[in-house]
């Protein structure tokens, strides 16, 4: 009896190593080489998804890229939220609405703009359906050192989103500009383009537009006398002649004022002298 007692506890123990040899090969690592689904592996936290580039702080939302970006050189910036390329083009920020640049606030804007917009070459991303403004200017998402620059521009005070017409950014978008948007915009007043007026100063005179005018001299009217006898010949009318052709085939002219046969009717620029 004890020996059959001892038999079959041998043979339990033996099924028993079988069993867990089996459930431990069951349970195994896959050998090198082999590839494991998909489904089995575990989500990578905080894992971008393929062609997205990551922001440079939790607050600014990751920068426009894809296919349609194309990269570009900005040679100058008009404001918070317009720039002008190497091509000519001019380019308005989707999304956003900076300062006017004569405000304190505008200054402001538009010196941050250059900050992050002439440092390094910018991406230009358009939205689908929308291509120029009204005033020719190119609408597009801009990226600048790897983040979006309309959600950077936007956490600042002189900026914030575009609320004064018709906004072409996507929905997608402006919900992210929304929630970073908290302040709004503070410009401040602009400063006046005009001078103010002041009392006229002395103004040194100018000795040949400022040079007084002297009147010519009046010719007296007197009554006609005779020619001379000297004269080597006679006048119409006892000194009087009808016209300078006259006077000069007389040998009377020119004639003064004052002197016999002189008429302001013959002293074309009233200078006193007759038939010059």
């Amino acid at each position: 009896m004890r020996t059959a007692h001892k038999v079959w506890s041998g043979i339990a123990a033996g099924v028993f190593g079988l069993v867990a040899v089996t459930d431990l090969a069951g349970s195994s690592v896959p050998p090198a080489g082999a590839v494991a689904s998909s489904s089995t592996l575990p989500a990578a936290a905080g894992a971008a998804s393929p062609g997205a580039i990551p922001a440079a702080a939790p607050s600014v939302a990751p920068a426009v890229a894809g296919p349609a970006a194309v990269s570009a050189s900005v040679i100058d910036v008009i404001d918070g939220d317009t720039f002008r390329l190497a091509s000519g083009d001019e380019v308005r920020v989707l999304g956003i609405d900076s300062c006017e640049a004569a405000t304190p606030g505008g200054q402001r804007a538009t010196a941050a703009a250059r900050a992050r917009l002439l440092s390094a070459p910018v991406t230009l991303t358009a939205e689908p359906g929308v291509d120029r403004d009204r005033y020719g200017r190119m609408l597009r998402y801009v990226g600048a050192g790897g983040t979006d620059f309309a959600s950077s521009m936007v956490t600042q005070d002189h900026t914030a989103i575009y609320t004064r017409g018709r906004n072409d950014a996507s929905t997608a978008v402006q919900s992210t500009l929304r929630r970073l948007d908290t302040d709004g915009r503070t410009c401040g007043t602009a400063a006046p383009t005009t001078t103010p007026r002041t009392t006229t100063a002395t103004r040194t005179p100018d000795a040949d537009v400022d040079r007084p005018r002297t009147p010519r001299p009046v010719a007296p009217r007197t009554a006609p006398r005779a020619a001379a006898g000297s004269s080597g010949g006679s006048s119409v009318g006892g000194g009087y002649y009808a016209n300078c052709s006259a006077a000069r085939a007389a040998g009377a002219a020119p004639l003064r004022a004052g002197a016999p046969g002189y008429r302001a009717a013959l002293d074309r620029d009233k200078d006193g002298v007759a038939c010059e």
